[in-house]
């Protein structure tokens, strides 16, 4: 049963029990809009009063056919501007019809609309600050409520949440549920859809730790759009947290050109190299991407990670220093924010440092940090490692699972918490 309509200006999302004029959200009562929706799934049909009685009110409401006329002249008010835009019309003796036109897709202009929002919200989405991306749903908000079915806004505002849930910038568990009903509403219209796609791979990855699942999906975002940048990196990124580093490698290289050259995918593979073990030569990767781009924090943050592992803590965290306290720069393109995970590591290399008192004043700003905003727990987790306390580090990282932050999916194969000689398969168990 269809479960949105189209009539005029109007959109009736019955899944949503919303009626909006053009986008704009229209206030009716709930037995009006189940009146509304029963005339308009019977568009052209007369309805006697006792099967509106029947169908809208239950047995035991005292409700007679004054009240149903109260609720027709009610809807009218809302509907109708003047009596040329008669929507429901009353068959004398008979019952009421509905006589406006019903269509399952939205009519030009509002299909125009969506369009123009959901083009704003991917280039507010590309600026990847919280202030863009919040601009970005709002946008996509916008869209759907003019056509709740739409695929390509469904798909944008599931994109929109993975992102501010892999950036941390909300409880990631909160948005990837989301995401993943959006996600799964735009596949059931429009199956190719490469981002709604990309946005079930993450949730497969990150929601429910499931390997298989992610890469399946990365594959099929792969094969609608060769060119998808996150689909691209997604599926070379699954084989490296999956540990399988020569797979990881040797699908970021067989990229298109165009893609491969994306500083993401050049610091993806910088990243699987490091995660080999290969220390020194992820260093020289990713140094060589910060070299290219110089304030792209996520390269700069796992270079910092690789000169720890290298036995160069002093370089480390002056670069993880860099990244926690630069400030956004909305000149740089397609920014990834790495700063949890640069406080993260560099609260773990002060104490380890022997910096007690600098790392204790970081992690008490991080913990009044917390009492209004959300911090992710793999900082408080990395803090504990650095300190060397095994039973606060894992009460932490096991908050981090039920957060659902990213990290925890990459336990597995990041070289700090080695030595805690966790088990990835026991670690995801759902």
């Amino acid at each position: 049963m269809r479960s949105i309509f189209y009539f005029g200006p109007f959109t009736l999302d019955v899944a949503q029990r919303q009626l909006f004029r053009r986008g704009i959200l229209v206030r009716v009562t709930s037995k009006a809009l189940g009146l509304l929706h029963l005339l308009v799934r019977n568009a052209g049909e007369c309805l006697s009063v006792d099967e509106i009685m029947a169908a809208v009110w239950d047995d035991k409401e005292d409700v007679n056919e004054s009240t149903v006329r109260q609720h027709v002249l009610m809807l009218r008010h809302v509907l109708e501007d003047n009596p040329a835009e008669r929507y429901i019309v009353n068959d004398y003796g008979r019952g009421y019809r509905f006589v406006g036109e019903v269509t399952e897709q939205p009519p030009p202009f509002m299909a125009g609309l969506v369009e123009q929002y959901c083009a704003a919200g991917a280039e507010f989405r590309n600026g990847l600050s919280p202030a863009a991306l919040l601009a970005s749903l709002n946008l996509y908000e916008h869209a759907l409520s003019i056509d709740g079915a739409s695929a390509q806004a469904l798909a944008g505002a599931a994109l929109t949440r993975i992102l501010m849930a892999d950036f941390q910038y909300d409880r990631p568990k909160d948005q990837l549920e989301v995401a993943k009903t959006q996600a799964e509403a735009a596949l059931l219209t429009s199956p190719r859809c490469a981002d709604a796609l990309v946005v079930m791979s993450k949730v497969r990855l990150d929601y429910s730790w499931d390997f298989a699942g992610a890469l399946a999906f990365a594959e099929r975002a792969l094969d609608a759009d060769p060119r998808h940048r996150v689909g691209a990196f997604m599926r070379g990124w699954i084989h490296a947290l999956w540990g399988r580093f020569d797979d990881a490698l040797a699908l970021f290289d067989a990229l298109p050109e165009a893609v491969v050259s994306l500083n993401v995918i050049r610091t993806g593979r910088g990243i699987t190299i490091l995660f080999s073990g290969d220390y020194e030569r992820a260093a020289a990767e990713l140094d060589g991407v910060c070299s290219r781009w110089p304030d792209y924090w996520f390269a700069r943050t796992f270079l910092g990670l690789a000169l720890l592992m290298l036995g160069n803590p002093s370089r480390a965290l002056a670069l993880f220093d860099e990244v926690r306290l630069s400030a956004y720069d909305p000149l740089v393109a397609l920014q990834m924010n790495a700063r949890y995970f640069a406080e993260g590591y560099a609260l773990y290399t002060r104490f380890r440092l022997a910096e007690t008192a600098e790392a204790e004043k970081a992690l008490a700003r991080l913990t009044r940090l917390a009492e209004s905003e959300f911090v992710p727990a793999m900082c408080f987790a990395l803090a504990e490692l650095g300190r060397g306390d095994r039973d606060a580090a894992l009460r932490c990282i096991e908050i981090a699972g039920e957060n659902r932050e990213c990290w925890y999916t990459h336990l597995g194969v990041d070289p700090l918490v080695k030595e805690l000689a966790l088990n990835p398969q026991q670690l995801h168990v759902r």
